[in-house]
């Protein structure tokens, strides 16, 4: 007979003061924030079982670095004790691009130690409320098909770039796929009174690209589903490293109408709920020692970053840097030969450049570069599992992990802690693209990660599987 599995949920506020850069928009160049469009939240999910305490931390951030899970993980230890477990705890991100700073991307300016004060504080007041409502719970769960709302970024242009551009100028020879399943749960107390809501999409968070502090497309889906179960409900983002919304970098009501097309499909959804069975709950955390490529020649990084210091003091005509050029206008989806914003060259080139010096340090101490930790987490809830990964991955990487679940459903959740930035499969480093050629330098790496990174991953959380699978059988 499995063991009584209690569950509690609460929230807590997260918004901060204005006047707080937003992260994850170089569009922005560090202005301040200037009002407040919606709040943002951490939600706090806990499982009880057997004596073992599990949580689960979602916030309507970008990303959770090292540091801060380590000011997390202490404030947790000290106000809940023996409840609380390093090894049985995760944190997310929504990867919202209207939040404060609390993983530090290349060209973005320090964390704010008072807002990192606070983040702490209220998550320990959201764990402490949820571990006062743990009450026997049971899971639901629903899953609809979705196409129509999202896009995959990567389009492959007859000139062999891959741009991020929604609407590219030249033809578009391919696109990846998406991964349109939106999956809805909810653990329900033996009264069937709602205690959470989960709601798993593929999405990036980045709708909106003003200088608003908002909770985004994550943030508002949250909101509406709360509402219609009276319960917390906690927003996990699936395999969206390669996938947006259609409507992207743009207002408010843009995205609320985007938000308002897709509800009409999601209120229905309760009624499609179904209880799954009851198998004991188990939870297992582990990590990959990811590799890197090798690291460049001096000389390539000394004359890179030349030319893009050059381009950050004004010129932005010489010959012998057009092809410095043409990176930052890939890097800013602008058609080969449009001349960028200066202002906006300028803040690109600089960040890159900076970027390039961490190289160029990594050349001198040695070029031996020690390999990145991916954390990597499963829990498993019956007929459902979710593979927690400190990485953004790409949809053919989170169909390659549903299909590993043959009698389960595997729900990749990304942008767990610490996070290590992009994991491009060995394909897409093959054609390029930001998410292969950039986006490693803004999440402040060495150097790209070998290409057999992502089949690490895969391997990897098959064989969390296997473990779980084994022990339910012992």
């Amino acid at each position: 007979m499995a063991q009584l599995l209690e569950v509690g949920c609460a929230k807590a506020d997260i918004t901060p003061e204005i006047g707080l850069p937003l992260s994850g928009y170089a569009i922005r160049m560090n202005r301040p924030s200037e009002y407040v469009d919606s709040p943002l939240f951490v939600h706090a999910l806990v499982i009880r079982q057997g004596g073992h305490v599990n949580f689960l931390f979602s916030y309507d951030l970008l990303a959770i670095s090292s540091s801060l899970e380590e000011r997390l993980h202490t404030a947790l230890e000290l106000r809940l004790g023996s409840d609380f477990r390093r090894g049985r705890c995760v944190f997310v991100a929504t990867h919202n691009h209207s939040a404060p700073t609390t993983y530090q991307l290349e060209g973005e300016p320090e964390p704010d130690e008072q807002y990192w004060q606070y983040l702490c504080e209220q998550t320990v007041e959201a764990a402490v409320q949820a571990l006062t409502v743990l009450r026997p719970a049971s899971l639901y769960y629903s899953s609809i098909q979705l196409p129509g709302f999202t896009y995959n970024r990567r389009a492959l242009l007859a000139d062999g770039r891959v741009s991020m551009a929604r609407t590219p100028t030249m033809p578009v020879l391919e696109r990846g796929p998406v991964d349109s399943t939106l999956t809805l749960m909810a653990w329900r107390d033996q009264k069937q009174r709602n205690i959470a809501v989960l709601v798993h999409f593929a999405c990036h968070a980045a709708a909106m690209a003003t200088q608003a502090i908002a909770a985004d497309i994550p943030g508002e889906i949250s909101r509406r589903m709360s509402e219609l179960f009276d319960a917390p409900c906690v927003y996990l983002q699936g395999a969206t490293g390669d996938v947006n919304a259609l409507v992207i970098s743009e207002d408010k009501p843009a995205m609320m109408a985007w938000v308002d097309r897709l509800w009409e499909h999601l209120k229905e959804m309760p009624e499609t709920l179904t209880r799954i069975k009851s198998r004991p709950f188990h939870a297992v955390s582990t990590h990959i020692p990811l590799v890197y490529q090798p690291l460049p020649s001096r000389g390539l990084v000394e004359r890179k970053i030349e030319h893009l210091l050059r381009i950050a003091e004004g010129d932005l005509h010489s010959p012998d840097l057009a092809d410095t050029l043409i990176l930052l206008s890939d890097l800013m989806n602008m058609a080969p030969g449009e001349l960028p914003d200066p202002a906006m060259a300028a803040f690109c080139a600089q960040t890159l450049a900076s970027a390039e010096g961490r190289i160029l340090k990594a050349i001198d101490d040695g070029g031996t570069i020690s390999p990145c930790p991916l954390p990597v987490a499963l829990w498993s809830v019956g007929q459902v599992a979710f593979a927690f990964i400190a990485a953004e991955v790409f949809s053919s990487t989170g169909f390659k992990i549903r299909a590993l679940g043959h009698n389960q459903a595997i729900l990749p959740v990304t942008y767990a802690s610490s996070i290590v930035g992009y994991l491009p499969d060995r394909e897409a480093m093959r054609k390029g693209g930001y998410e292969v050629v950039d986006a490693w330098r803004f999440y402040r790496q060495p150097a790209p990660f070998d290409p057999d990174s992502e089949h690490q991953l895969i391997e990897l959380v098959a064989s969390l599987i296997r473990h779980v699978q084994t022990s339910e059988k012992s």
